[in-house]
């Protein structure tokens, strides 16, 4: 048994079992009574209600009118009366209905029917500003009458808000036919819009004769608007109705209805002209962002695809919202036929989703491989030819599993999207569909073995063996005579074990003359950063003109290719590029000798680094390039060890 009341629905059934919309709060709360003597006593909002109906009624009473489902007339700090909403709508709900019966009852206002309806039931809106929202099927309604209000001295007419847009636009229309039907109207009409209309005067008949005889057809043709002669037809039929209405100094009610009728239709071919155009517009928009996403680079964020741009230049996003873009991409990722991937793919890439189009991922793969191979294999050429040139090797050099490994951590680090395509296993799987379709080039049969993705190495086409011979090949002549090589290689030890032998009397002399704390000692590292921090502000004193200093001519130049225009979006683009060089020197300096970060090593870094795909896009390249090689030196510079 319910241990509550629900005071709405008792209202209502006591209202239906009486035939009233407004009804007295005592001869309610006696019926309310009356029932609960008749209940469980045990449950105590049953024995409330026996003892004292009010104690329980008249808090709920008063949230169901904060809800603005019922009125309280009071009297003093008592309850009156209680009306329902019922009570006003039912009685315009009646005067429509008398209205599909004869047509020339005039739309209904609060004053025909002598009614004063409260605020919170009836909403006012302007038929210009107003009416387009309401009439949205997004757009439930809040309250249960509509005030349309006209411009211009027409009067207002209220409606029951369930009867926008349908059932008031059918009314308009059959209010424009009864005017048709009476007297010569049809005729004078037809002869006022043959001027508009030469060489169409059959579709002007066609237009009229559907409004005087298939009403539903002219309604459809408005809500279809499927084509400009429809529009045109209602702006000049409305405007010759409206101009004959004006002749009349005293208008009868009939006369309004006419002219509120004919503001309607005129507002709802304007709708419904419209919002097919905005469909037009937004599907036109949603095929240029499904063709962007099949352009180079492939692979997009977000914060990418909403800055698409249309066939005219213009911004995807002033003709659409961000929300319908969103949309659009859920769709894409989401829907697909049995057995078959999505359109639209997405790949996580460093904590950032790309979204990929399906039809373009495996060229996304080969690009990404390709672009990786050039770099990975400068990288490791110049890496494995200092080893060698010291006479050590490393473990990547000896064994392929280590080598492999090698090439798998590089690709994480320098080429997010390629990882993410190899962790996520989407290759395999987008590479059959292709094949089954035979639209699979024959160039990316090299990107799989028996079903998966080929080993690292065999998919950016580089070999161990290969390599190290390459770069035996970049070391001076005399290692690859091995006599020379052992000479040299002893000459070497020996010049380090007479630089030992001639240090250890020196540092025992000089601890032998100093009692105090030693001599304070540069570390290796420390002496490293300090060799590539001098080599660094000679770079920047070359690269920086006269009459700036190295932070303002970064300033400088980060104005001319950072063209972001929020000052939000400006910062972590700054900050994007920033992490993406220190990243890149940080892998370039294990490998580096202080000597050689020359002014021309540095531009070409600079250059490897800026024509990376995720600074192609960026468009002052020079600027770009100059100002990665300046930061360069500002980060080994800011390095520089400091004294104790």
């Amino acid at each position: 048994m319910a241990r509550d009341i629900d005071a709405y629905q008792l209202l209502r059934s006591f209202a239906r079992r009486n035939n009233l919309n407004e009804l007295e709060y005592k001869a309610f709360a006696e019926a309310v009574q009356r029932q609960a003597k008749l209940a469980d006593q045990s449950i105590p909002v049953f024995r409330d209600l026996c003892l004292n109906p009010d104690l329980v009624l008249v808090p709920r009473l008063f949230l169901l009118a904060k809800d603005k489902k019922i009125s309280l007339a009071m009297a003093g700090n008592e309850i009156r009366s209680i009306t329902l909403p019922e009570r006003y709508a039912d009685a315009f709900l009646q005067e429509y209905q008398r209205m599909e019966e004869n047509p020339d009852i005039p739309f209904p206002d609060e004053d025909a029917l002598k009614l004063v309806v409260p605020g919170e039931w009836i909403q006012s809106l302007n038929l210009d500003t107003d009416l387009a929202s309401a009439s949205e099927p997004a757009a439930p309604p809040t309250v249960p009458l509509y005030r349309i209000v006209f411009a211009n001295g027409v009067r207002p007419l209220v409606v029951p808000s369930s009867f926008v847009p349908d059932k008031l636009l059918e009314h308009a229309v059959l209010k424009i036919r009864q005017y048709l039907r009476k007297g010569g109207n049809k005729d004078f009409m037809q002869n006022k819009l043959l001027v508009a209309f030469t060489g169409k005067e059959g579709q002007l008949k066609d237009a009229l004769g559907a409004v005087m005889t298939k009403p539903t057809e002219a309604i459809a043709a408005i809500k279809g608007a499927a084509t400009e002669f429809t529009f045109s037809f209602w702006a000049y039929l409305v405007s010759a109705v409206k101009k004959d209405l004006d002749k009349k100094t005293d208008k009868a009610v009939e006369d309004w209805a006419i002219d509120q009728a004919a503001l309607l239709c005129e507002f709802y071919a304007n709708y419904y002209r419209g919002k097919a155009q905005r469909l037009v517009d937004l599907e036109a928009a949603l095929k240029c962002l499904d063709a962007g996403l099949r352009k180079p680079p492939y692979y997009y964020s977000i914060d990418d695809i909403v800055a698409f741009k249309d066939a005219k230049g213009l911004p995807l996003l002033g003709v659409v919202g961000r929300e319908d873009i969103e949309t659009r991409l859920r769709e894409r990722c989401v829907k697909a036929e049995a057995d078959r991937l999505p359109e639209v793919l997405v790949v996580a890439s460093g904590g950032r989703r790309a979204f990929v189009a399906k039809d373009r991922l495996l060229l996304l793969a080969l690009r990404q491989a390709s672009e990786a191979r050039a770099e990975l294999r400068a990288r490791i050429l110049e890496a494995w030819r200092l080893l060698l040139e010291d006479y050590r090797a490393s473990e990547a050099m000896e064994t392929d599993e280590a080598f492999r490994q090698e090439l798998l951590s590089q690709v994480e680090a320098r080429f997010p999207i390629l990882a993410s395509l190899l962790h996520d296993r989407l290759l395999p799987l987008v590479h059959e569909e292709a094949r089954e379709r035979g639209e699979a080039p024959a160039e990316l049969d090299r990107l799989f073995y028996k079903g998966d993705v080929a080993p690292i190495d065999e998919l950016l086409d580089l070999q161990r063996k290969t390599l190290l011979v390459d770069a035996r090949m970049l070391l001076p002549f005399w290692y690859s005579v091995p006599i020379l090589r052992g000479l040299a290689r002893l000459f070497r030890r020996f010049s380090q074990g007479a630089f030992l032998r001639r240090e250890r009397p020196r540092k025992a002399a000089a601890r032998d003359e100093a009692e105090a704390a030693p001599a304070p000692q540069v570390p290796a590292a420390a002496a490293r950063r300090a060799e590539f921090a001098a080599a660094a502000a000679a770079v920047a004193k070359s690269l920086t003109p006269s009459g700036y200093s190295l932070e303002e001519y970064l300033v400088d130049l980060e104005g001319r290719w950072n063209t972001q225009i929020t000052p939000q979006s400006k910062r972590d683009l700054t900050e994007d590029v920033q992490s993406l060089v220190r990243d890149y020197l940080r892998g370039i300096l294990r490998t580096m000798r202080g000597s050689t970060f020359t002014v021309e090593r540095v531009r070409n870094l600079a250059a490897t680094l800026a024509d990376s795909p995720a600074l192609m896009r960026i468009k002052n390249h020079q600027a770009l390039e100059l100002y990665i090689q300046l930061y360069m030196t500002k980060v080994l510079c800011a390095a520089k060890p400091r004294g104790r």
